[in-house]
């Protein structure tokens, strides 16, 4: 006789019920999705560290809004489409607050995908000094809304493409109030 036979209705409901429970709650199913979480960015923080950087999470207050983001360090960093596709993947759960690419590679096409990831939508403090980005890379970002500081300098990019890209930032709607200001410009 099966143990499904054996057991009344209402057992088996409690058995079943117990089984449901117990696996959505971790007990038999592994890390929890808090633990999976850590781990992710974890696994982060020691491939931005793998490539020669530092990122921490931190807490920002500005213009009356408060929230936890990314200040990723990547200044003189190898980049990688691994790093570039984990930047975009760790912007899904927490912004990045400031990025500083200075004395990398990156490429106007590079720039082109943070930006459709999300990674710069809440970056405030972007570093692109020393970079081979152009006018054509700062022209084609269209997902940023709280750029308050925009660094250059060494960079093949103009003064007229950072004030294009900012007129851009302060034109879309999406942008904050407080935010709707020309960034602060280094070049």
């Amino acid at each position: 006789m099966s143990l499904h036979r054996k057991l009344s209705p209402v057992r088996t409901s409690l058995v079943a019920l117990f089984l449901v429970v117990s696996s959505g709650c971790g007990l038999m199913s592994g890390p929890s999705e808090y633990e999976k979480f850590k781990q992710r960015e974890s696994t982060f923080e020691g491939l931005i560290s793998n490539a020669g950087g530092s990122a921490r999470k931190e807490g920002k207050s500005m213009y009356g809004f408060h929230m936890v983001g990314w200040m990723i360090d990547l200044s003189g960093a190898t980049l990688s489409e691994k790093l570039i596709t984990e930047m975009i993947e760790v912007a899904q759960n927490d912004p990045v607050f400031d990025l500083n690419l200075s004395n990398t590679s990156i490429t106007d096409e590079q720039l082109a995908e943070l930006d459709a990831g999300n990674v710069l939508q809440k970056t405030v403090i972007l570093n692109l000094s020393q970079t081979p980005i152009t006018d054509a890379g700062l022209d084609s970002l269209s997902n940023f809304y709280c750029l308050m500081s925009l660094n250059l300098k060494g960079s093949k990019a103009t003064q007229e493409g950072a004030r294009r890209m900012g007129e851009k930032k302060i034109a879309n709607p999406q942008t904050p109030a407080p935010f709707k200001t020309q960034p602060k410009l280094e070049i």
